[in-house]
């Protein structure tokens, strides 16, 4: 028994490593940093959500569904405009609010009457991520509220003959959801959930493939740095850059057939997933109809564009890699040095799914905007949404990324200081103590 606890405090020495420690401590740290921002912004974004309500009845009825509305935490702002200059004003990109409630006149005397009456719920919607649907959702639940208060007006007003059904039910809600200046009628909360299903996988994917495709080459270039042949590679009568674009080029290949395995792959997962559970594979007719009214669709040419910021996002991640792994001299010290690029990625991919870049904190905004692997994230949504620019905008400061990176990676690999460099704090940390002991 005493052997094997030897053994096993020898193997936990040796895997309880320094390389292996400082990536832990990074991730654990991002973690913690990502929490505290998200909580922060939702937490500066707590105050009440604006919601304007055009109260064309002004009766006891109305009344209580604005005062059903304000109690479920909404800022209700009432509004002297007629539907229409108000449903334009929502549409503007720079409206106060996102949402409107129309309580069409002779509500009040529609219940007294014992029937349904109706009104009409705008959703504006700007970003999806989860902090946009979640609005919309709140606002269902704010009009459902309304409609039990109402419920139990009636109930106390004990009208004889009062259909249970309308007690039950007393109000019926037409949700029409605005994109873009485009309005269409529908649940908000099914066109945010389709698109969020069409564009949640993206960063998925990309995550994968960058993490796979940086530590193969950058395993690699340490590999041969470890074995010795990279002396022999680097004598061979072949340019230097053109051995850093083989590089590139080679693990850039992989990469994209490994983003299209995995694709595939999730892609059927999703599937099944969701035919398992009976969700099916699509929006319901009503939400199809929304979707096609409101152009929320992917056409060739916006596929193209996706697939060229994913593209250049790996090509920038490969000639991070290079770099880095340019210091390793061995595969386990390349796994370490890894971890800023890692940093880089995981970063900006909680905050673009939990936040809406265009309402955070200007510091935050412009970090996630100098962060090269945010712009693949925030891509699909800008797509859908039809920004172009800032699509563009992310694709030319990849470029930019990339260019400055490779320009590094080939200065380094033109020279013999790819033999000799080397950041290994683990090894000099137990020189240091050995020559202290």
């Amino acid at each position: 028994m005493r052997a094997f606890m030897v053994l096993l405090r020898k193997e936990i020495k040796e895997l309880l490593t320094f390389q292996m420690l400082v990536p832990f401590a990074i991730t654990v740290l991002v973690f913690v940093f990502i929490g505290n921002v998200i909580g922060g912004e939702t937490g500066d974004a707590s105050a009440p959500t604006p919601v304007t309500v055009v109260d064309l009845d002004a009766s006891q009825g109305s009344t209580l569904v604005v005062q059903a509305i304000e109690q479920a935490g909404f800022d209700v702002r009432p509004s002297d405009a007629s539907p229409e200059v108000a449903i334009e004003a929502l549409k503007a990109e720079d409206a106060e609010t996102s949402f409107l409630v129309v309580i069409p006149a002779g509500f009040g005397e529609t219940l007294l009457a014992g029937e349904r009456p109706a009104l009409d719920a705008y959703s504006a919607i700007r970003n999806f991520s989860f902090t946009g649907a979640q609005d919309a959702a709140l606002l269902e639940g704010a009009i459902g509220s309304a409609g039990t208060s109402v419920g139990h007006a009636l109930l106390e007003r004990e009208a004889p003959g009062l259909d249970p059904a309308v007690i039950e039910r007393p109000i019926v809600v037409t949700d029409h959801v605005i994109v873009g200046g485009k309005s269409a009628e529908g649940s908000p909360a099914e066109v945010v959930a389709f698109i969020s299903q069409q564009t949640t996988f993206i960063p998925i994917i990309l995550f994968l493939v960058i993490v796979f495709a940086a530590q193969m080459i950058a395993g690699a270039i340490a590999s041969e740095k470890e074995n010795k042949t990279l002396e022999t590679l680097l004598a061979m009568p072949v340019g230097r850059g053109a051995l850093v674009t083989a590089k590139m080029l080679a693990a850039a290949t992989i990469a994209l057939l490994s983003a299209g395995a995995y694709m595939a792959g999730m892609l059927y997962y999703m599937r099944n997933i969701q035919e398992s559970f009976g969700a099916g594979t699509g929006p319901t007719a009503t939400g199809s109809a929304a979707l096609e009214q409101l152009g929320l669709s992917l056409g060739v040419g916006d596929w193209v564009l996706l697939g060229l910021t994913v593209f250049v996002a790996i090509l920038v991640a490969l000639a991070v890699a290079i770099v880095l792994g340019g210091f390793a001299d061995n595969v386990r010290a390349a796994q370490s040095l890894l971890a800023p690029l890692m940093l880089l990625l995981m970063i900006p991919y909680f905050l673009v799914l939990f936040l809406d870049v265009s309402t955070v904190s200007p510091l935050l905004r412009y970090l996630i905007y100098a962060i090269p692997f945010s712009h693949p994230f925030m891509a699909g949504p800008n797509l859908f949404l039809d920004n172009y620019a800032m699509v563009w905008f992310g694709i030319a400061y990849e470029t930019v990324w990339f260019l400055v990176f490779v320009v590094i990676a080939a200065r380094i690999f033109s020279s013999d200081r790819i033999l000799t460099m080397k950041l290994d704090l683990g090894k000099k940390r137990s020189r240091r103590s050995g020559r202290i002991a």
